[in-house]
């Protein structure tokens, strides 16, 4: 007799941050799930920016950025994509993005 496992109803979700919010470095790490060094090295090729808050010292992130992050982390992991590669996709996305905007601001104007 083949056993099936079933879903607990308290399954945990991923933790979606609040837009308003800015989470330190350790914070992102635990959201996320990349290591400290992985997130240094995507700043430091521009693929994700720290939020800059001068009564606070450290590197803060925002919304937009863990979101970029969990992006460039799934491209990374299923699709074994290098730093080019991902440079490449996350500036396509921006246009996209960019492009998106644009057409709102048409439609509403």
């Amino acid at each position: 007799m083949k056993r099936t496992r079933q879903r607990a109803s308290t399954a945990l979700q991923p933790f979606e941050p609040k837009a308003e919010d800015i989470y330190s470095i350790e914070a992102v790490v635990q959201i996320t799930q990349t290591p400290r060094h992985q997130i240094a090295v995507y700043c430091r090729h521009g693929l994700i920016a720290p939020v800059t808050l001068p009564e606070r010292d450290g590197w803060w992130f925002d919304l937009e950025a863990i979101r970029v992050l969990r992006r460039i982390e799934w491209l990374r992991i299923d699709y074994d994509m290098n730093l080019a590669g991902l440079s490449i996709i996350s500036g396509l996305f921006r246009e996209v993005e960019r492009l998106r905007e644009e057409v709102r601001a048409l439609r509403h104007s």
